[in-house]
């Protein structure tokens, strides 16, 4: 647990890294709504706890996730990472934007290089069970109806989770020489997709047809998010290469294994 700073001191002392990949936070944007302590305790604390760490057992490189979600209610297409971020719509938002506050502050006094990364909706197997597409799954699976918001009106830069890997080992022994040292890179597939196709690639690899219950758009909801990710391209050479019809049969092969369907 990141909030536990005596158990990290702990393991900091013993293992002594020279790099720190920050993958860990309390995600999502709806369940901020129903309980924001603790989008604070662990992103907010818990990223503090990190950057002390970093600190006080000096790194070569922290790179942690941010997200996409801090361009909140802007329109202009795609996001880039140049573009206005202070306007959250969401706890959840403002958090990750306070995250590279924070790691910028850090890399200022302290020398620390850090880059953060905007994820753009991960997805595939072993994901998380309150993601859309994962919830759709089990939802067309059990034959129950789905919310879709929006009234379906909706886009995403589903991006699948081995392009993220690849994107952040990547980066990973690349620490900004900036000063301060400290970056910020867009991490999508840069190909946003309709929620409804979405919904269609898993009706497809589910065999059965999703009941839809249309809804108004949610609090804290955007209607699109598209990643400019040409920064990091030419950084890293990343270019990510699973579309969504590949990366939604992937996830339903993993989790027809997994559940014994």
């Amino acid at each position: 647990d990141i909030q536990d700073r005596t158990a990290l001191e702990t393991m900091f002392k013993v293992h002594k890294p020279s790099l720190i990949i920050h993958l860990a936070a309390q995600a999502g944007v709806r369940y901020s709504l129903e309980n924001p302590q603790a989008y604070v305790d662990s992103n907010i604390t818990g990223f503090l706890n990190i950057l002390e760490m970093a600190r006080a057992y000096p790194v070569d490189h922290v790179v942690y996730a941010s997200s996409s979600s801090v361009y909140g209610g802007n329109t202009k297409l795609p996001f880039a990472v140049d573009d206005r971020v202070d306007h959250p719509i969401s706890l959840y938002a403002a958090t990750k934007k306070s995250n590279e506050l924070m790691a910028h502050t850090y890399a200022h006094l302290f020398h620390i290089p850090m880059t953060g990364l905007r994820f753009f909706t991960v997805y595939g197997p072993w994901g998380r069970p309150d993601m859309a597409y994962f919830k759709f799954a089990t939802a067309i699976v059990n034959g129950d109806p789905i919310d879709v918001y929006n009234n379906g009106d909706m886009s995403r830069d589903f991006t699948y989770i081995d392009d993220i890997v690849n994107g952040i080992v990547g980066v990973a022994d690349k620490p900004p020489t900036s000063v301060p040292s400290c970056a910020v890179y867009n991490i999508g597939h840069h190909s946003p997709e309709p929620l409804l196709k979405l919904i269609e690639c898993l009706e497809h690899e589910f065999g059965k047809t999703a009941q839809k219950n249309f809804m108004p758009m949610q609090a804290g909801d955007v209607k699109s998010t598209y990643a400019d990710i040409d920064a990091l391209t030419k950084l890293t050479g990343f270019t990510p290469t699973t579309n969504l019809e590949t990366g939604i049969h992937k996830f339903a092969k993993w989790y027809k294994e997994y559940y014994n369907l």
